[in-house]
Order: structure tokens, then C-alpha cells, then sequence
């Protein structure tokens, strides 16, 4: 799920380092050496002011797809320790790409978070990619479980522009009973689903959905703040993390972690992150037992990624300053505990100012 961010700001020229079978392939920017895990810049793109890595998916140990732009955006196919532009059908897109799966070399899913009178589905087959659906709502969040069993959720961005939740058999998009918005979700299979919406907590068992309040778990309603949750990430069937904030005025936070135990919710952490929340939160595995946060700033904030592992919030050292990158997605490699991860740099506490897309990578 994608953060928004602030585009004023001067243009960077567009730059082609090198052109292949399907378009202009990024240019290297390695940083960060020495041992140890550690996060570094793999590639940039110059893409302008409105460049943003927004999605990111993993495919083995080798392959991937990312997804660059704000308005416009561009698809990259990742072969080993390269990324190359593919064609991608843009006409009439006026979104960002906010959630992307790869489940095979021919089965990937990209959707956009479209203006308030659509947002789309794409499918990669193999060899191209196509738009299967739109939607005329804004699209929050999606969980792909399956070439025949794929859920969207609705973005409450804009009052009155939800979507809700439907559902995709493989052949048929169908609107389902939630019993109340919902925004994105995590699933484990088809019959354990967990989605969020405000305060609550959703959970799918096949057949239908049920709501929990999780209010009394997150930061106390002040005069200026509205408490929700903003990210969740089914782990396993008795273990379940949903993220929630604050959202105080201006400055955000402070961020709280819930977690399900298969009974009972309860908080197990707490951080001032700030904002990071805005519309919605990526959460990813770690690979060994925690996960990866990013925590996208706003209005010339601080940006953050933060790794959760034994019941801690803890921000990574990146390798650039945490006022001059932007780390909007992160993804697991499967089998492995090294990530990618999508974002852009810029001018210090300028999100708007000498914009450059970049991929990163985490692990040894």
C-alpha cells in the first residue's frame, strides 16, 4: 500500500543508461558496503518529481516486478541483480501502482489506486500485461492467493469513494457482505482472511466476515487525532499483527503493534513513528519470526523503516540519510531473509525536490 507525498518541487531530466528488448533498463547504484545484513541502493531511475518505487514482488531468488510512478507508472521485470522496463498499459491510468504479487514467471498481479472514479487490475501472463478489471472506487489494498482466489479492498481516501471487498473465482468479480468498509487484508488461505477497517479488525472463515473493535488497544482519542488501524499481516492461524496509529495532528504517531494469539488481541509494542499511515501500511515477514514496516513521512517528516522482532520497534540504518529517502514497499524473497524494497530519494525534507526512483536490497 502506497504513501502519498508531497510533489512540489523542480523536475530531474529522465535518464536512458541503457536500452534492451523491452525498454530502458535502470542504472546501477550500489551503497552501503561492508559486512553484515545491512540496506542497500541496487538501482535508480531518474523519473522526474513524480518517481516513486510504490510496489515491489519478489519471485524466487531471482525474479520480481517493481512498479514506478505516481501518476504514470512503469513496470520492471528483476532477472538476477538486473531490472529492465516492460511494457505496461498506461492510457488513462492516473494512479500509482499500491499492491503487486508474483505468484510464477506467468502469473503476476499489479493494481492501482486510480482516481476516485477508477482503479484497475492488471495480469502479467507470461509474456505481457493486461488490465482484467476496473473498478470506479479507489482500491486500498488486495491479497492474491491464488490465479482464482484474489480479494481487493476499498481505500476511505476521499468520503464516499469506498470500494468495499470483492472477490475474484477466476472467472467473475463479486461484491461481498462485510458488514462495514474494509481497507487491505493479509490472507494465509482462502478460508483465513484478516482485513481492517478504522478501529476494527475482520476476519474471513470462507463463508462470511466478522468485526472486532480493537479501539481500547489503540493511542487514546485526544481533540486532535482520529486512533485507527492502518496495516495488518496474518503470520500463521494463531498469530496475527495489525498496526495502528495515533494520528495526532500534523506530526502522527505514535505507532502501536496488536497481535492475535489465536484468542485474544493485545498490544506488544510501541514506537513514535510519526505519520507513515497515509492511506495505508505495507507489512512484510522478515523471514524468521518479525516483519518489516515501512513508515513513508509526510509534509517534510522524517522517513522510517522500521523492523519488528521480539515484540520491538526498531528504525534500520539505511543508506542514505532518513530525511533524503522514501521507502514506500518492501518485499520478501522467498526462502530467505533478504528483502527488496521500492522508494525514492530526494532533497533533505523535500519529498518533492530532485526526486530519483530507487530499488533496494536487504541481506548479507
Amino acid at each position: 500500500m502506497w504513501c502519498s507525498k508531497a510533489w512540489a518541487g523542480a523536475s530531474v531530466a529522465i535518464t536512458a543508461v541503457a536500452v534492451g528488448a523491452y525498454g530502458m533498463a535502470v542504472s546501477n547504484a550500489a551503497t552501503a558496503a561492508g559486512g553484515g545484513a545491512a540496506w542497500r541502493i541496487t538501482d535508480q531511475v531518474h523519473s522526474g518529481a513524480t518517481g516513486d518505487f510504490t510496489a515491489v514482488a519478489a519471485l524466487g531468488s531471482n525474479g520480481g516486478w517493481a512498479f514506478n510512478g505516481i501518476s504514470t507508472p512503469t513496470a520492471w521485470e528483476r532477472s538476477g541483480s538486473s531490472w529492465k522496463q516492460v511494457p505496461f498499459p498506461t492510457r488513462g491510468v492516473t494512479g500509482p501502482v499500491i499492491a503487486a504479487a508474483a505468484l510464477s514467471p506467468s502469473d503476476a498481479w499489479a493494481f492501482t489506486q486510480g482516481t476516485v472514479t477508477q482503479s484497475r487490475v492488471y495480469h502479467w501472463n507470461g509474456s505481457a500485461w493486461s488490465m482484467v478489471h476496473s473498478f470506479q472506487r479507489q482500491i486500498g489494498g488486495a491479497v492474491v492467493l491464488s490465479a482464482d482466489d484474489v480479494w481487493v479492498f476499498g481505500e476511505p481516501f476521499i468520503p464516499g469513494a469506498y470500494l468495499g471487498a470483492w472477490h475474484y473465482n477466476g472467472h467473475t468479480w463479486t461484491a461481498v457482505k462485510t458488514g462495514g468498509e474494509l481497507e487491505g487484508g493479509s490472507g494465509l488461505s482462502a478460508d483465513d482472511i484478516w482485513a481492517f477497517d478504522g478501529p476494527d479488525v475482520a476476519h474471513w472463515n470462507g463463508h462470511a466476515w466478522s468485526r472486532t473493535s480493537l479501539a481500547s488497544l489503540l493511542p487514546a482519542r485526544q481533540a486532535l487525532n482520529d486512533p485507527e488501524l492502518t496495516g495488518i499481516y496474518a503470520q500463521s492461524s494463531d498469530s496475527v499483527y495489525a498496526i495502528g496509529n495515533g494520528n495526532q495532528q500534523d506530526e502522527g504517531g505514535p505507532t502501536v503493534v496488536l497481535h492475535w494469539n489465536g484468542h485474544t488481541w493485545t498490544k506488544v509494542a510501541e514506537g513514535n513513528y510519526g505519520l507513515g499511515t497515509s492511506p495505508l501500511q505495507q507489512i512484510v515477514s522478515d523471514g524468521g519470526g518479525g516483519f518489516w514496516l515501512p513508515m513513508p513521512g509526510a509534509d517534510s517528516q522524517r522517513s522510517y523503516l522500521v523492523h519488528f522482532t521480539n515484540d520491538t520497534l526498531t528504525p534500520a540504518a539505511l543508506p542514505v540519510a532518513s530525511s533524503e529517502i522514501t521507502i514506500d514497499a518492501v518485499a520478501l524473497i522467498p526462502g530467505t531473509t533478504s528483502l527488496l524494497g521500492g522508494g525514492y530519494t530526494h532533497a533533505a525534507s523535500n519529498p518533492g525536490n530532485n526526486v530519483v526512483s530507487v530499488l533496494l536490497q536487504y541481506g548479507s
